[in-house]
């Protein structure tokens, strides 16, 4: 017997991973200047060892610089959580208090990103500043960011073209934002560039639906 199927009606996607990409208006005269402050920042500053191997780490202060001011990317992040908080609770109207924290990472030919979450805290993102024609080394995903899938039992027996990883490729001037339990690393490169990103947490220190 053939059985009757209407996808949008009969099917339901659980515990699905929510993910966003955000353009920020204005990214290509906004992204020299930011650059030029955090390669600054990095010749003056030692930085921080977290998941960064062989890269440059700021403290998580990057949103009190003052050099910044004129990006205003605590407002920009700001934003681009509320639009994920909207997506996954369904409301659209609500007051959101939001602790945001940021930091730079610079990334040369070899530098990388082990895997790592974000604890205590509920969305992540990162911006890219400045990045590079990776396509160069599609085998080994150079530059990339990547996510494992979180469904621990899923390896068990895959579906027809599941895949395990998510790979994005990092565009200039775009916000990916995630879940921050999201297991996730960054590729190293071989290429004479430089990778520029400034990542971010937001933790929901409050929430009110209003309608």
């Amino acid at each position: 017997m053939q059985l009757p199927f209407n996808m949008r009606r009969d099917l339901k996607m659980v515990f699905a991973t929510p993910m966003g990409t955000i353009d920020l208006p204005g990214a290509e005269e906004l992204n020299p200047r930011i650059a030029e402050v955090i390669l600054a920042r990095e010749k003056a500053d030692g930085g921080l060892q977290r998941s960064n191997k062989g890269g440059w780490h700021s403290g998580d202060d990057l949103l009190t610089w003052p050099e910044l001011q004129f990006a205003d990317l605590a407002d920009t992040f700001r934003s681009a959580t509320s639009h994920m908080i909207a997506a996954t609770s369904g409301k659209l109207r609500f007051n959101v208090d939001l602790a945001l924290i940021a930091w730079a990472n610079v990334n040369r030919p070899g530098a990388f990103n082990s895997p790592h979450v974000h604890p205590e805290n509920h969305w992540s993102g990162v911006y890219y500043v400045q990045t590079s024609d990776f396509s160069v080394d599609p085998i080994n995903k150079a530059g990339q960011i990547e996510f494992a899938d979180p469904r621990a039992a899923a390896f068990m027996v895959r579906m027809p073209e599941q895949k395990d990883l998510l790979s994005l490729t990092p565009l200039q001037g775009t916000i990916v934002m995630f879940p921050s339990w999201l297991h996730h690393w960054v590729n190293p490169f071989s290429i004479d560039s430089v990778r520029i990103s400034i990542a971010f947490n937001a933790r929901i220190r409050k929430f009110q639906a209003l309608d």
